[in-house]
């Protein structure tokens, strides 16, 4: 035999020793020689292939030793990449990765898919349901995949809770995502869950709670503005938030009406509520808002009682709501829903005239005409003579009516007829009296106003408490602007 036969049993040892071979291998992939372990999976490809199952099954001796279980796992993935990528052959990835049915990773990130799905369709019961069925199985499960599942899994499952409006039921998962995210250093899951928990305070009118989540929260950024506003929003929140007040956006970043820049132009008031909206009830709303605006009336009145059903704290779908019931000349119970609009969020856009515009409807003290007319001039898209040619109609059938001065003198002054206009907002000051028409009236009269004297009274009366929220900020910036 001699030379050959001596040859070709070297070459045995590799073919067809499958032990060897696999030691040959896993050498070559623990010391990262690439060209090494692409040689021998070319070679013998088909022994790899064949053998591949079997080396899988981790030898009792390593699974107590974490270092070598890895290195082992490693090894079986590496060989698994060169058959992917040189060998254009991704069956044995296949096989370590395994199907959902038999990889418990798949089948959690399955259906964490799956409820993502039902949460973006609203459907947070079957998601929360779906989720908490999987929890038992996978809170047992361990390694890098676990360690960031769970943590997603808590934090849908206390989003669900929370978008159904049980924000006491949604903490403690809340707390517990946030808990797992601070033990594997995952900075980005903790301000998720952060503001996660914060929310969930806010609605249960936690105060410290809440204020403690602002605070971390401010620490954790480097920004030295957006540390500064959450820590105000931490001295808010722990003082108890109002209802309802108006933010001043300048440049897209909001402020505090008592903190907004001396010299800040282009400002935009936006309102904010001490509680968020739960989806449920914003997309019902808009929902009912569509039909709305198609004229269909009924049928927008039941989107918006979804909508209140889904979130019993937003004032909005109550809002539209009500102005729908006027429409449907269902008075006296639009006067309950505005009623109820300034009992959530007082001053939210103009409920307080709207509610005393339905009491006056429902009284019979005003026609429905009047309503109507008093929408048009509000939101009708008609030119500015148009306008003032309806409000002067109006008013000859109410003559007290301030709205409908306040919209005659506006039409005035977008026509350049600014003398008029004055003397409009003068004869509005002089009608009925409501305090929400008032504090726009005084301010827009404040604008035409050449005398100091009297602009500085009619800007501190549009302050006065019980007004319309946006005309006392507008008020507030006008006499900033004077006294510089």
């Amino acid at each position: 035999m001699g030379f050959f036969a001596r040859l070709f049993g070297k070459r045995g040892a590799g073919t067809d020793d499958p032990e060897q071979l696999r030691r040959q291998l896993f050498d070559a992939a623990a010391r990262g020689d690439l060209s090494r372990l692409g040689k021998l999976c070319g070679e013998h490809r088909q022994t790899v292939a064949a053998q591949f199952p079997a080396w899988q099954k981790v030898p009792e001796h390593l699974r107590s030793d974490p270092g070598a279980l890895q290195s082992h796992v490693q090894s079986l993935v590496a060989i698994a990449q060169v058959f992917a990528q040189q060998l254009d052959d991704p069956s044995l990835f296949q096989r370590l990765m395994g199907t959902p049915g038999d990889n418990p990773l798949m089948r959690w990130q399955d259906a964490l898919a799956r409820a993502q799905g039902m949460i973006e369709a609203l459907d947070f019961a079957a998601a929360r349901g779906l989720l908490m069925h999987l929890l038992p199985d996978v809170e047992r499960l361990q390694g890098s995949g676990a360690d960031e599942l769970l943590p997603i899994t808590l934090g849908r499952i206390g989003e669900c809770h929370f978008e159904l409006g049980e924000a006491e039921q949604a903490l403690p998962y809340m707390q517990q995502a946030l808990a797992r995210c601070e033990q594997t250093g995952d900075e980005d899951g903790v301000a998720i869950y952060l503001g996660n928990l914060f929310e969930a305070h806010r609605w249960l009118e936690q105060r410290e709670p809440a204020a403690a989540c602002a605070r971390r929260l401010a620490e954790q950024t480097s920004d030295p503005e957006a540390k500064r506003r959450r820590l105000r929003r931490a001295e808010l929140v722990a003082a108890g938030e109002p209802r309802n007040r108006v933010l001043a956006v300048v440049d897209g970043t909001p402020h505090e009406l008592d903190e907004l820049p001396a010299l800040a132009e282009h400002v935009r008031f936006v309102f904010e509520r001490d509680r968020i909206t739960l989806r449920r009830a914003t997309a019902a709303t808009e929902e009912g808002e569509a039909h709305g605006g198609e004229g269909e009336y009924a049928e927008a009145l039941a989107c918006f009682e979804r909508a209140a059903a889904a979130d019993r704290h937003d004032p909005h779908c109550r809002y539209q709501a009500a102005f729908t019931l006027l429409h449907l000349r269902r008075y006296a119970e639009a006067e309950a829903a505005y009623a109820d609009v300034e009992r959530l969020a007082p001053g939210w856009f103009h409920c307080r005239a709207d509610l005393w515009l339905a009491g006056r409807l429902a009284a019979g003290e005003l026609d429905h005409a009047v309503f109507l007319a008093a929408h048009a001039l509000q939101d009708g898209p008609m030119p500015p003579d148009e306008k003032l040619d309806l409000a002067e109609k109006t008013l000859m059938t109410a003559p007290r009516l301030s709205l409908l001065h306040l919209h005659r003198g506006r039409q005035l002054a977008r026509l350049g007829r600014a003398t008029e206009a004055a003397a409009a907002f003068r004869d509005g000051l002089a009608g009925d009296g409501e305090p929400d028409v008032r504090s726009r009236l005084c301010v827009e009269l404040a604008a035409h106003c050449d005398d100091p004297q009297e602009r500085a009274a009619l800007v501190r009366e549009a302050q006065q408490p019980g007004g319309n929220l946006v005309a006392a900020a507008t008020a507030l910036l006008i006499a900033r602007a004077s006294a510089n």
